[in-house]
């Protein structure tokens, strides 16, 4: 299978979200290749909130063909709309039912030593980041782990333009499925990914090392749909507190 990814212009439909189709669209596409698969995907998309923030969250219900591949009954998706929540969590399970059937597909794997792999292979160094490894013993640690059977994934390096060998089982026991995304395009859904994996990458460094960062004043808000939305919780009489987790990242958080 080839891997290589080719990036094209994704044009955005946006009255708030960076996406291509409205999210009624959206809903409509998914829909409609659903019917087309003989598998039980979908059950439904129920509206489920209590309307006391007039905020819309969904259950998108697996079906028995779902559920028997990820585990789980339900997935949940919320957003400034009712077609936004919907199709957030019909994308939801879109996304962790193609996940888990390519977990369990055994043609995406093969097991192998990284002694055997190297180069083609990523490096050890952003092996050993993943883990926060910057101990002074770094090249033993690369001589046991590159000895070590690891069911390995072809991926694809965006920066370098080139195929790559990804110790799959590694970062998945790691990540689990932070950074799985799904969208109406390969660069929708890229974007999406990389921005959780940024995401979670500051959250984690902001909660270890407590680090006080910039707090963001709700009154200097210019979207319309950012303020109809603080707007909501204030009515409400809710107190909240936005914060600028981006460090020097460049991708707001």
């Amino acid at each position: 299978m080839n891997h290589q990814i080719v990036l094209k212009d994704a044009f955005k439909y946006t009255i708030d979200q960076d996406k291509i189709l409205p999210p009624g669209e959206t809903v409509l596409r998914l829909r409609e290749k659903l019917k087309k698969i003989d598998l039980d995907i979908l059950e439904c998309a129920v509206r489920i909130d209590n309307g006391r923030l007039d905020i819309p969250v969904f259950f998108s219900k697996c079906g028995k063909d779902a559920m028997n591949v990820t585990g789980t009954r339900k997935y949940m998706g919320k957003g400034a709309t009712v077609q936004q929540a919907e199709a957030s969590a019909m994308m939801e399970l879109a996304e962790r039912y193609s996940l888990f059937s390519f977990l369990e597909n055994p043609d995406n794997f093969f097991v192998e030593t990284y002694r055997n792999l190297k180069e083609k292979a990523i490096s050890f160094d952003m092996i050993a980041q993943s883990v926060h490894d910057d101990s002074d013993d770094r090249e033993i640690a690369e001589k046991i782990f590159e000895n070590i059977p690891i069911k390995w994934a072809l991926g694809h390096n965006l920066t370098r333009d080139k195929e790559v060998f990804i110790p799959f089982n590694w970062f998945f026991t790691i990540n689990q499925f932070n950074g799985s995304s799904a969208g109406n395009c390969e660069e929708e859904a890229l974007l999406q990914g990389i921005c959780e994996v940024v995401e979670r990458h500051v959250s984690s460094i902001i909660s270890q090392n407590r680090l006080k960062v910039p707090k963001i004043k709700t009154d200097k808000a210019a979207n319309e749909t950012v303020i109809s939305m603080i707007q909501k919780y204030q009515s409400e009489g809710i107190k909240f507190y936005f914060s600028d987790f981006s460090l020097d990242m460049g991708i707001p958080t």
